[in-house]
């Protein structure tokens, strides 16, 4: 049986995938506490030269859909993870802005508390790059940057600093919720290896 299935006493086994709309029967999506994304993740980039697009803007809902995207979604649906494309002083390889944006909504059948954490390594050069911000129903959760520390391109990536740090929690009242991530490189230099990764939990609510 290809799955991901979840069993219910009353309506059997019946499919549930993270990423793709899904029709389930109400009282046993209920009873298993399930949470499902009503639909794709959507994603947007733009600066990046990997696929061939030489910086230009793009929006999609399937990484897999273009060539070379920076997304990756894991973990059916609950993670995703951002890679940088090297930069142009250090690696000699995109001149360009890099930016890029993630968008998912998220329905819960009852109240529950979602727990997000993120993580990422930056440039050792500038602290205001390599920035993060991640939303929930338009409300700022969390934010990111690199550390900085003036090494140039001798220092390679480190962690990214967070205000506040993860993981943090949001209680989310039944129905559908938005959870937007907003990054950008902010500019062209001194980052090679960089990425952010996000990871999703839920619980109910106490």
């Amino acid at each position: 049986m290809a799955g991901p299935y979840y069993w219910n006493k009353t309506a059997g086994w019946f499919p549930v995938q993270s990423g793709y709309p899904v029709l389930i029967d109400q009282e046993a999506f209920e009873e298993c506490c399930c949470v499902t994304f009503s639909q794709t993740w959507t994603f947007t980039d733009v600066g990046f030269i990997d696929g061939g697009q030489d910086g230009a803007y793009r929006a999609y809902a399937n990484p897999g859909d273009v060539p070379a995207s920076p997304w990756s979604i894991l973990n059916n649906g609950l993670s995703l993870r951002l890679d940088w494309e090297d930069d142009d002083n250090c690696r000699s390889h995109n001149p360009y802005t890099q930016s890029a944006t993630a968008t998912c909504e998220i329905v819960v059948p009852r109240a529950m508390v979602m727990t997000v954490t993120w993580s990422g390594e930056g440039e050792t050069q500038d602290p205001w790059y390599e920035l993060m911000s991640l939303y929930v129903d338009g409300n700022l959760v969390g934010s990111a940057h690199a550390p900085g520390g003036g090494l140039g391109c001798d220092g390679g990536m480190a962690p990214v600093v967070s205000d506040p740090a993860p993981p943090q929690q949001v209680t989310l009242q039944p129905g559908t919720h938005t959870l937007f991530i907003d990054a950008t490189t902010n500019d062209p230099l001194y980052h090679f290896g960089a990425w952010y990764r996000f990871d999703l939990s839920f619980a109910d609510a106490p």
